[in-house]
């Protein structure tokens, strides 16, 4: 399969998670095409000085996991009670229950993929 950017609609989400402006996301796999692996498979956007706000990893109660692996932009990665300096090419896993967040520092777009994957991978069937 073949998709072109212009076939991924962007949504924005407003403070997302009680964060600062807002984060563009744009899906390139819907979760119905993943064969069971996860829920998010996209590429997000966020300006200078937005955020997703501090929250604890919570997405399923089976333990899935988001990974975020920065294309482009500084970050600031919170994680319980660390923060970390992010940019092109670094990555950030948080595993359920993990206290998290991730910020704009930079004065560019903060461009990253976003990967919610399953812990145990349902058969698609």
């Amino acid at each position: 399969m073949i998709r072109h950017a212009d076939e991924m609609p962007t949504v924005r989400i407003p403070n997302m998670l009680g964060g600062k402006r807002y984060v563009d996301g744009q899906r390139f796999l819907e979760a119905d095409e993943s064969m069971g692996a996860g829920a998010f498979f996209g590429r997000a956007t966020m300006p200078p000085g937005g955020s997703f706000g501090f929250h604890i990893q919570k997405c399923r109660p089976a333990g899935d996991m988001e990974l975020y692996y920065i294309i482009s932009g500084r970050a600031l990665a919170y994680e319980e009670d660390k923060v970390e300096e992010l940019g092109p090419g670094d990555f950030f896993f948080c595993p359920n229950g993990l206290w998290n967040g991730l910020e704009n520092i930079g004065d560019t777009d903060l461009e990253f993929l976003s990967i919610l994957l399953y812990k145990n991978p349902r058969d698609p069937e």
